[in-house]
């Protein structure tokens, strides 16, 4: 006879507890970093404390040591076990998940104002307003509006993979070149304002910046060619040809579509 978990919820409460997206959540649990969540019908399961507290390790992971996923799935069941060893308790998750939700909120705020502004018109004041948090607050989760900005475009790099891995279920299987630009080119798009301005900095030889944006490509070009040519030693050239292409389409967009020609009186 099955036992009906008492501490359960669904998808909408996970994203809502954590901030990752549903998209990512079916990522980690296809990769085997997060336990199958409980089938109550065919198209509703429910998730439990234990997958709030390993996405917070798995964020932390990514975002503090930069490992990719292949890298956290060797090292996370030991992290777990050792938090699970009795030191920790209820609270104790209750107040992480917490924690990350306003830490989230204040990244949702921070990639919509570096998207329409430059960094230098951003302050920490307009961050704090637009999530509705006191500064206090702020810093007890980011050091600086610069820790804020790099954050954020960590984020929209694993936005983008996840609208990446939807565009190419989409699409002829298995994809070829130009049907991988094509989806690179629809999920970098909404992603390309902070990115941008991430290179830009770096560009300007800004010390912090160099080794953040090289950080956050490198990211994005490993996790897209692991999706692209899973465990082939070559994936990374190719996603790194695929993301030129696509941001080329993006740009030849603006000046006058898939042709390439300006628009008339322009």
């Amino acid at each position: 006879m099955s036992v009906q978990r008492t501490d359960a919820f669904s998808m909408a409460d996970l994203v809502g507890r954590t901030g990752v997206p549903a998209s990512t959540v079916h990522h980690y649990v296809r990769r085997g970093l997060l336990p199958p969540p409980a089938r109550v019908t065919p198209k509703r399961f429910l998730y439990g404390p234990e997958h709030v507290e390993a996405l917070v390790v798995i964020r932390n992971l990514r975002r503090r040591q930069r490992l990719s996923l292949a890298r956290i799935a060797e090292v996370l069941p030991e992290i777990l076990a050792d938090r699970g060893d009795g030191s920790g308790t209820a609270g104790a998750h209750g107040a992480d998940a917490q924690a990350a939700t306003v830490a989230e909120r204040i990244l949702d705020v921070a990639i919509e104002a570096f998207g329409l502004h430059s960094y230098g018109e951003v302050s920490v004041a307009d961050l704090c307003a637009g999530a509705d948090v006191a500064k206090g607050t702020f810093y007890r989760h980011f050091d600086s509006k610069g820790q804020v900005f790099v954050r954020a475009a960590e984020r929209v790099v694993l936005q983008s993979l996840a609208r990446f891995r939807e565009q190419l279920a989409e699409g002829p299987q298995p994809p070829d070149m130009q049907a991988a630009a094509a989806a690179c080119a629809v999920a970098l798009r909404p992603a390309l304002p902070v990115l941008l301005e991430l290179a830009k900095r770096a560009m300007l030889h800004e010390p912090t910046y160099v080794s953040e944006a090289r950080d956050t490509f490198r990211l994005l070009v490993d996790e897209m060619g692991e999706i692209l040519q899973p465990n082939e030693a070559d994936n990374r050239r190719i996603a790194g040809m695929v993301v030129l292409d696509s941001v080329t389409q993006v740009f030849r967009g603006l000046v006058g579509g898939g042709g390439g020609r300006a628009p008339a009186g322009s």
